[in-house]
């Protein structure tokens, strides 16, 4: 009997092995299809994400000025104030790093819409131009600058870019509504009286106790005339 029993003991264990291999076939498609149950939905599948949140509109720096547009009456009195502009950028900070010389034009700026000084940007950059050389506002006028650092064509065509985008609206948020500054080697008694802003390469920038901008566009029109000693035939920076 012991030998009659083992070719169906075979054939039991034979199909018991046939068995499992076809659940195993069986069970595949469904694992597959377990796996793509997020995107098919069904059984298995996953809970619907919430759609994700908008992004956060972007802060509003309190302490940046407001855009500068100059409105000017015609091409002449644009041109006068991006050659001045232009001027100051490269004079000033002609060596420095774009933000810097963004925000010496922001300076600028700011001392147009200031009471305290002139309301034009040529009045503004030539204040004082025809006093003592210790009493001009801008170093490189009163300096002999003009004479001994003249611009190249590349250095002219930046320094007016960064005019022409400064007086569209641009706006040097580092700055705000700083209208003072001086070179970092050295040390004015005057910036007892100012809160310092920052730092932007080689400048330092300050402005008046209490002073807070408004967010609102500020457009401004220019009203030439008031082009410094002697006017644009100064400038090396020319149309």
């Amino acid at each position: 009997m012991y030998f009659s029993l083992q070719p169906v003991r075979d054939q039991s264990t034979a199909a018991f092995a046939w068995l499992l291999l076809a659940v195993a076939l069986l069970c595949a498609p469904s694992l597959r299809l377990s796996a793509d149950a997020p995107k098919f939905g069904g059984f298995g599948a996953s809970a619907p994400q919430p759609a994700a949140a908008p992004a956060p509109a972007p802060a509003i720096d309190r302490w940046a000025a407001a855009p500068f547009v100059l409105q000017a009456t015609s091409l002449a009195e644009r041109r006068h104030a991006v050659n001045c502009l232009a001027a100051a950028v490269y004079y000033e900070a002609g060596t420095e790093p774009v933000a810097g010389q963004r925000a010496v034009a922001q300076v600028v700026l700011n001392r147009v819409r200031d009471g305290k000084f002139p309301p034009s940007v040529c009045g503004v950059v030539y204040q004082r131009a025809h006093r003592h050389h210790a009493a001009c506002q801008f170093s490189f006028v009163c300096d002999g600058s003009f004479h001994r650092r003249p611009p190249g064509a590349r250095q002219l065509a930046h320094a007016r870019s960064i005019a022409e985008q400064a007086l569209a609206g641009m706006v040097a948020p580092e700055v705000g509504t700083a209208t003072f500054y001086h070179a970092s080697y050295v040390h004015p008694s005057w910036v007892r009286r100012l809160v310092r802003v920052d730092r932007i390469g080689g400048h330092i920038f300050y402005r008046r106790p209490g002073e807070e901008p408004a967010l609102s566009v500020l457009i401004e029109r220019y009203p030439g005339g008031e082009l410094g000693v002697g006017g644009l035939d100064r400038m090396l920076v020319r149309s």
